[in-house]
């Protein structure tokens, strides 16, 4: 009898924004992230030789990663030899969504869906991959200050993904990537620190917005209007223009309870619980992850 093959994978918040995992930024001047697997996860399973995917409960076209995650589990599921190597299964993924798919993405997606937990990534130009992983100890600082919402409004990365990086545009943004690839380095030295964090993302946002102006969509701005006074700093996950918003706050319980009080205001909007998922890649695969 053919076993039936299952893996699951959670999605990630970009703590720093992305774009810098993703070419021709990354492959001509590399790239670096800090990112953080959520218990959200999505799954994938073989079945008397069907192949088939599930978000499971993950918002489809979130800003969370989910292409990344679901693709990662397709590739374990019909290889589950591939989680032997796991920055070879990243770099795997990566090939499958740009040569294949033909859908441009990044890195930083199915790196968070491999390995799990909250990490500093750096996607070196010459393709090296170099993980710094973050205690449980400093995470819990950052955990406690971050609310996550679902804006209500779908997105779709990768047509975000060719307005910013097209042949008109791309020379315009290299600045705004290059500095977001710094912030990203200096949240990871910062992590605990409560006023600097605050600041870095506040400045990652206004770069993420100069990238296009669809960054910051209508739901957005009336989710940051009703919530003012409540957090700290705030930006899109993702490629924006849609999708989640990550909040960083002082109190994490009064600013839940702000916005949920917008419950039925917003079409779709609603605030994501979440924690930390230092699982990673799970599967029943013949192979052993390692």
């Amino acid at each position: 009898m053919t076993k039936n093959i299952w893996a699951t994978a959670p999605v990630r918040i970009d703590i720093s924004a992305g774009w810098s995992d993703a070419n021709p930024f990354q492959s001509g001047f590399g790239g670096a992230v800090l990112n953080a697997a959520i218990n959200l996860r999505v799954k994938g399973s073989l079945k008397n030789g069907c192949l088939s995917t599930c978000l499971d409960n993950v918002p489809a076209n979130s800003g969370l990663g989910t292409s990344g995650a679901l693709r990662t589990v397709y590739l374990v599921v019909a290889n589950p030899c591939l989680c032997d190597e796991k920055i070879e299964l990243i770099k795997r993924v990566h090939i499958f969504e740009n040569a294949i798919v033909g859908q441009r993405a990044g890195y930083q997606d199915q790196a968070a869906a491999v390995f799990g937990g909250v990490n500093y990534w750096e996607f070196k130009k010459d393709g090296k991959i170099i993980r710094k992983n973050i205690s449980r100890a400093k995470t819990q600082h950052l955990y406690n200050r971050l609310v996550l919402v679902y804006t209500g409004d779908r997105h779709q990365s990768s047509n975000v993904h060719e307005q910013v990086f097209g042949d008109k545009t791309y020379i315009k943004k290299v600045f705004p990537m290059q500095k977001m690839k710094i912030i990203a380095k200096q949240m990871y030295e910062n992590i605990s620190n409560e006023k600097k964090m605050t600041a870095l993302m506040n400045e990652t946002w206004l770069l993420q917005k100069s990238l296009h102006n669809e960054m910051e969509t209508k739901a957005m701005q009336r989710i940051q209007r009703f919530a003012e006074g409540n957090y700290l700093a705030c930006r899109a996950t993702g490629a924006g223009g849609g999708g989640c918003m990550l909040f960083y706050t002082k109190d994490k319980c009064k600013l839940i309870r702000i916005l949920k009080k917008m419950n039925g205001r917003i079409p779709k909007m609603r605030v994501l619980p979440f924690e930390f998922d230092y699982k990673g890649l799970e599967t029943n695969g013949s192979c052993v992850v390692k």
